[in-house]
């Protein structure tokens, strides 16, 4: 059976905890990074593999709404 590890981070000062909760007056964002290995841990990347943001696509989908000039579509 594969566990979804997940932890919480605030995307102002990335305090990781265990538990969610809150941070500089916002909530802490959920992450799951997946397994070593899976994709979502690459840098996000265009349609011509240039890099779009040096941070995991796992991080930019955790903090989406924050973050959404990283995806637009090419």
């Amino acid at each position: 059976m594969d566990i979804i590890r997940v932890f919480y981070l605030c995307p102002t000062c990335f305090e990781v905890s265990e538990t969610a909760g809150r941070c500089h007056d916002h909530t802490k964002v959920c992450c799951s990074p997946g397994h070593p290995g899976d994709e979502r841990r690459k840098p996000l990347m265009d349609a011509a593999g240039q890099l779009k943001s040096p941070a995991p696509r796992w991080f930019l989908e955790a903090i989406r709404p924050l973050t959404s000039r990283y995806w637009t579509s090419e």
